[in-house]
């Protein structure tokens, strides 16, 4: 079952950063005052918005690797096995079923 949920889990976690870090930029640049405008874009606030956004990548980053680790072992052996080995498993079979 942890297999099957896995890639709603990883589409659900990218929509989910995506959203922070929109809303994480948008509060940090939002300049509306009122009556007055748009504020200028100080050096300050570009930093607080660049270190708000870096951390929030940073975290996602993090999920991303407890999630990489939490993978089951057969899981990432898949990966681990030369390139060929599935293609040639697929064309095997595929010709032992077109004997038959």
């Amino acid at each position: 079952m942890e297999y099957w949920l896995m890639p709603w889990r990883a589409t659900l976690s990218v929509a989910a950063a995506t959203l922070e870090t929109t809303l994480v930029m948008q509060k940090s640049l939002a300049g509306l005052t009122g009556m007055s405008g748009f504020e200028p874009l100080d050096e300050n606030r570009l930093r607080d918005a660049f270190h708000a956004a870096a951390d929030v990548n940073l975290r996602r980053w993090g999920d991303t690797a407890e999630m990489l680790q939490n993978l089951p072992s057969w899981y990432r052996d898949l990966g681990r096995m030369p390139g060929d080995l599935m293609t040639d498993w697929f064309d095997a079979h595929h010709r032992s079923a077109t004997a038959d």
